[in-house]
């Protein structure tokens, strides 16, 4: 039985190494005022990453192959964005916030229209989305000069992407598989929500299910992993110096010192990819009757 104040300590202790590592890595990136787009871009993808990290460290029941992959794809997508732009940061960083502009024009667009037709219950609050949505836009460039893309915003697949960036085993061994849940594609649906008919009567028919995927630090290990490799990608490119992120090695001692969990001790560190994505997928029920 897991120590219930114990864990509650130990979130907030990774949520706290985490808002460290992440405000010295922005406070140590000195902003160019002449392109501004660069030092914002970066450092709100590191932040979206830290945060992800954090939430998903903050919530133990996310812990298991439901719910955990949902969480970790979005990781490795923030990866795979931040080492793609920082290949030429001036150019992708604009490209970056100009398809994020437009997809916010488009909302705002849809809204506007959805505003004729709305009836007085709701005309209010649409109202109030609409100013808000125009402010946002406008305090970075007046919402009628936003150019609305509605393709990827890089013009490139997350594939082509990650293969530019040399992170192709990274794409392979996590991006893609993590994105079989995120997408509940049968690879995915198949394994945790349906199965074969225990009966030999209905033997052809898969039955759904809801399997038990026990909670698993493992994840907290990969998420640890993927905020360990955004922040040495920026530490590398972005600032110049040698990667120095050590935070799924400190989440795994401060476990072991907490929990006393040596004998249980789990490494999610190292180079091979292979090693670094979901964990082997469920058994099926027996169908020996």
């Amino acid at each position: 039985m897991i120590d219930e104040s114990k864990l509650a300590d130990l979130i907030r202790a990774i949520e706290a190494k985490i808002r460290q590592e992440l405000r010295l890595r922005c406070e140590a990136y000195t902003p160019d005022f002449r392109m501004p787009e660069v030092f914002n871009v970066l450092t709100a993808l590191l932040a979206r990453q830290a945060t992800l990290a954090i939430e998903m460290a903050s919530a133990p029941q996310l812990w298991n192959g439901h719910s955990a992959p949902l969480f970790l794809r979005a990781m490795t997508d923030v990866h795979i964005t931040l080492s793609w732009v920082l290949l030429d940061a001036k150019a992708r960083a604009r490209q970056y916030i100009d398809h994020g502009l437009g997809q916010a024009v488009l909302e705002l667009e849809h809204r506007k229209k959805r505003l004729e037709s709305a009836d007085e219950s709701t005309k209010e609050d649409l109202e109030q989305m609409i100013l808000a949505s125009e402010a946002w836009i406008d305090a970075q460039r007046w919402n009628f000069l936003v150019e609305v893309n509605v393709g990827a915003w890089s013009g490139k697949s997350a594939r082509e992407m990650a293969e530019e960036a040399g992170i192709l085993d990274f794409y392979n061994y996590v991006y893609a598989p993590f994105s079989q849940c995120a997408h509940s594609t049968w690879y995915h649906v198949g394994r945790y929500n349906s199965g074969p008919s225990e009966s030999p009567l209905t033997g052809q028919l898969w039955m759904p299910r809801i399997i038990d995927s026990p909670c698993d630090v493992w994840d907290l290990y990969l998420a640890a992993k993927y905020l360990d490799k955004s922040f040495d990608t920026f530490d590398e490119k972005a600032l110049g110096r040698p990667p120095s992120s050590g935070i799924q090695g400190w989440i795994n001692k401060e476990i072991e010192a907490r929990f006393r969990a040596g004998d249980e001790k789990r490494d999610a560190s190292g180079n091979d990819e292979s090693q670094s994505g979901p964990r082997p997928p469920p058994r099926p029920p027996s169908t020996d009757g």
